[in-house]
């Protein structure tokens, strides 16, 4: 009979992370992940994840259900089903956010620990910078984090249009200091991806303590007199018990609720329904998601400043060859080189940035705006980094097998539709300032007689999409706090050895692409495991 001291429930960003300082502890772990290894060469080009989001075998894809506020839209959701996790599939921003969302956390739970002066260690060890160093930012840390290797010219001409509108330029975004214009880092070093695995778990693939199991479910957990003590899993339709000492679950805020809903851990009412069995009423498993979401602004620009068919024909190859050569050209970029954080309504306004504007030097299309042909273009995409609207994932069965029912419940609240009218006025402000106004030829969406904030809204609630970080479904709290799934120590209360290590631990997101958080929080979390 397997038996390890821990079990780490999900091989993505946060679980990879987790596993490589249990083993460099000298313990014994078991990865067990639904997908597989990662061995797509394309995946380790910079540019290679984006003809990815097409049905890769890497993603797998839920779909919310219908949203009555959006007239009964449902959204398309992938996450990562990989080794690696959004380390080894996403676009690679590296991003933390600001000082002020930790120091919620630490509010909330009363533990300084979570504050953004305690996690900054965090972030700086495991970060191995290109060019930043000093008080915020680690030059040692195994995950390489670097500047663009490739600028598209309309992304320049966007950086300088927006410091004419009156932001700074921002050289370093993770400082603390988001406010500005700038280009993004990202975890990418010598042209290549710099995802958990290569980083971390490929150098211990001999030591012995590990052991990885893909492709294999976990459908629920063990629990023995209120004790986690193993998981049930399946894989090519063979179940088996697997035991260990401490279970962490880092299945995703999507998966984790799910997987501690089947095991009889959730809110009660939603438990009996589907006839499982309680083994601890915690109201709040499931419910607190919150996910940054987007609304594109597109025009149709002068070819030669952006990124239009460089995957394409000669192009292509020419571009090919000089990455294989060179390590240098398109295929190095993302394909989103730069960004601003600001607030749409004051643009003066350096303490509260509330959204993050993209600048894609591109026309973005996907299958709400299929009847657009694609063409040269920029698409600026607003993102509102801490949306008030929250949504909760929760069963539609009782089978374990059965994908969860995700209700994201974007622009429920009214607040956040208002951010998103005023930042759709400030991009079509922005393609109509120089030097961007030089190459920009036509607003194609929202249009340009789409123009008062009814039918602004109405665009926003037709074109409103993820950005693919769902987080806060097992939120951490304090013990007054009803709601808390976790305290402090990202235990499951009620529950011994069991905690959850995944981005599901946030009360509220933080402003930045959550992969860096990921790692950040799995290895605090570690942290304080081993602490006791």
């Amino acid at each position: 009979m397997k038996n390890f001291d821990f079990i780490i429930v999900g091989g993505g960003t946060s679980g990879t992370i987790t596993s490589e300082k249990l083993i460099r502890n000298g313990y014994k772990v078991l990865i067990i992940e639904e997908g597989k290894k990662n061995n797509n060469p394309l995946l380790s080009m910079p540019a290679g994840w984006i003809p990815m989001l097409d049905g890769s075998p890497y993603l797998k894809f839920y779909k919310s259900i219908p949203q009555p506020q959006l007239n009964n839209r449902q959204h398309d959701i992938a996450q990562a089903k990989v080794l690696g996790g959004g380390s080894s599939v996403n676009g690679m921003v590296y991003m933390r956010g600001k000082p002020s969302d930790y120091n919620r956390w630490a509010e909330a739970t009363g533990d300084e620990r979570w504050g953004w002066n305690s996690l900054i260690n965090n972030y700086k060890a495991l970060e191995n910078n290109q060019r930043l160093a000093g008080e915020t930012h680690g030059t040692d840390g195994p995950i390489k984090v670097s500047d663009p290797g490739y600028v598209a010219e309309g992304s320049n001409l966007y950086i300088k249009t927006m410091q004419k509108l009156g932001l700074p330029y921002n050289r370093d975004f993770n400082d603390g200091n988001q406010y500005g214009v700038g280009l993004m880092q990202y975890t990418i070093g010598d042209g290549k991806r710099c995802d958990t695995v290569s980083a971390l778990i490929n150098p211990l693939l001999n030591d012995k303590n590990l052991e990885i199991m893909l492709n294999t479910v976990v459908i629920k957990l063990i629990i023995e007199n209120k004790k986690a003590i193993g998981v049930e899993t399946i894989s090519n339709g063979k179940y088996e018990k697997i035991y260990g000492k401490e279970i962490i679950l880092t299945a995703g805020a999507l998966i984790t609720p799910k997987i501690l809903m089947h095991s009889g851990i959730g809110d009660e009412k939603i438990l009996k329904k589907f006839d499982i069995k309680i083994e601890e009423n915690l109201n709040g498993v499931g419910k607190n998601l919150q996910d940054h979401h987007e609304v594109p602004f597109i025009s149709r620009a002068k070819k030669g400043y952006g990124y239009f068919k460089q995957n394409k024909g000669l192009r292509m190859i020419k571009n090919g060859i000089q990455y294989l050569l060179f390590k240098s050209g398109p295929v190095t970029s993302n394909g989103v080189d730069c960004c601003s954080f600001l607030n749409p309504d004051d643009l003066k306004d350096q303490n509260n940035p509330k959204v993050k504007l993209y600048c894609v030097q591109i026309m973005y299309t996907d299958r709400d705006t299929k009847g657009i042909k694609p063409d040269h273009g920029v698409t600026l995409t607003p993102c509102i980094m801490n949306p008030k609207s929250r949504g909760e994932v929760t069963l539609n069965s009782s089978n374990p097998l059965d994908l969860p029912s995700i209700n994201p419940n974007f622009l429920s609240n009214k607040e956040d539709i208002d951010i998103f009218v005023s930042s759709l006025r400030l991009a079509r402000e922005v393609i109509n300032t120089k030097p961007l106004s030089d190459i920009i030829l036509e607003e194609i969406l929202p249009g340009k007689s789409i123009d008062d904030d009814e039918s602004l809204a109405n665009y926003c609630k037709k074109m409103v999409k993820t950005n693919w970080h769902p987080v806060g479904t097992c939120k951490m709290g304090s013990d007054s706090d009803d709601m808390a799934v976790l305290n402090s120590r990202l235990q499951v209360k009620g529950i011994d050895n069991l905690r959850v290590f995944d981005v599901s631990m946030m009360p509220n997101i933080v402003a930045a692409n959550t992969n860096a958080p990921a790692m950040a929080i799995a290895d605090k979390a570690t942290d304080i495991m081993l602490e006791g």
